[in-house]
């Protein structure tokens, strides 16, 4: 056993792309979120790895735009996406133009973007298209929805770290989360914030008694509930906490808060400011709606915890599987060395993979069956 209890064995060289489908399939997930941690994290190679290794039509969008064409740093070409026969796409009419690629196109949704409208086809060659989507959470849950309707069995929504709202358990079912070499200046510093993004995705739920207390309307727009500790409510007169960080410490701290609902986003010079105001002894616990309201860096999450502050979320994110891209600029990582630092730091919250080159390290129970026989995932409704 390593230190953080992954077995030895599990990085023997695999067939990465197959066992990953496995956690895939064995999830129940219909639709999925692959974001990078950074550029070059090689979430496009994941996607690629997938859709060429899984018997699945699979559908393919995006929240936005995914980047450029050309790494800013090398000026190479960066990895484009590689859509199978028979894969449906939901893209612009404008990234259709721009990567010229044709495909049979299938209909034609009400979104528009900077790029034109949202168009959904079936691919029909074996050549790189751009891939973006609508620019709001409603617009990417409907178009998945489309997806699905159209035939695809697993739908991938691509996405990054700042744009972490493609993850959000209304679009999304689960989350596979890449990270590179290119996450920080070190190997010690890329293994901290891999593992502290990781612990921010997977935020517990608060516990069903504190949960049952409010609904989601209570908590619309930006509004905040307190609740003491003789479980009584009180809704902070604010239209919104953003940029109110010390004025709901002070009230958190007089109505003698225990637990504290927050309706939109945690920003962070809310989070410094509230950390900075409350008592150095005082221990409150904040609830969002979800990680992806989290407008924060992971390492303010973990300090949020030493501070005692608790943060929970009303509904948890899955993340299925952590993606390692030993790429960095000049000189990339060794991939064994690099894969264990970062299998090692995740331990048992989750299995690991590096796609390229053939490295898997799969708590027991994390998968079943093969990719062949697993039942598929059942799409959602939308």
């Amino acid at each position: 056993m390593t230190a953080a209890g992954t077995p030895a064995s599990a990085f023997a060289d695999t067939t990465a792309p197959a066992t990953l489908f496995d956690v895939v399939a064995a999830s129940g997930a219909a639709t999925i979120a692959v974001i990078g941690l950074v550029k070059n994290a090689g979430k496009t190679t994941v996607v690629n790895a997938l859709m060429d290794n899984v018997p699945l039509r699979f559908g393919l969008t995006s929240l936005g735009l995914d980047g450029e064409r050309t790494d800013h740093l090398t000026g190479l070409d960066k990895p484009r996406i590689v859509p199978p026969r028979g894969t449906l796409i939901a893209t612009t009419v404008g990234s259709l133009d721009r990567s010229h690629y044709t495909m049979e196109q299938l209909e034609r949704l009400p979104f528009h973007t900077s790029l034109g409208n949202v168009v959904i086809g079936r691919a029909v060659g074996d050549r790189a298209v751009e891939i973006s989507g609508p620019t709001t959470l409603a617009e990417v849950a409907a178009t998945a929805a489309r997806l699905h309707a159209h035939g695809a069995r697993l739908v991938l929504v691509d996405g990054a770290i700042n744009r972490l709202g493609s993850a959000s358990p209304r679009v999304c079912d689960a989350v596979i989360m890449a990270t590179g070499g290119l996450v920080a200046d070190t190997l010690e510093e890329t293994v901290e914030i891999t593992l502290a993004t990781l612990e921010m995705l997977t935020l517990p739920a608060v516990d069903p008694e504190s949960r049952s207390l409010v609904s989601p309307q209570t908590l619309s727009g930006g509004r905040a509930v307190a609740v003491d500790e003789h479980g009584r409510l009180s809704t902070l007169d604010l239209d919104t906490i953003v940029g109110e960080g010390v004025r709901v410490a002070r009230e958190v701290e007089r109505r003698a808060t225990k637990v504290l609902f927050v309706g939109g986003a945690l920003t962070q010079e809310f989070a410094d400011d509230f950390s900075r105001t409350l008592p150095p002894l005082y221990s409150v616990t904040v609830v969002v709606r979800d990680a992806t309201v989290l407008i924060l860096t992971p390492t303010t999450v973990a300090r949020f915890r030493r501070r005692g502050i608790d943060l929970r979320v009303l509904t948890p994110l899955r993340v299925l599987a952590v993606t390692a891209n030993p790429y960095r600029f000049p000189q990339p990582y060794n991939p064994r060395l690099f894969f264990g630092a970062i299998a090692d730091a995740v331990g048992d919250r989750a299995p690991v993979f590096d796609v390229v080159h053939g490295l898997a390290a799969v708590p027991d129970g994390a998968a079943a069956g093969s990719p062949t026989t697993s039942p598929p995932p059942t799409p959602r409704t939308v």
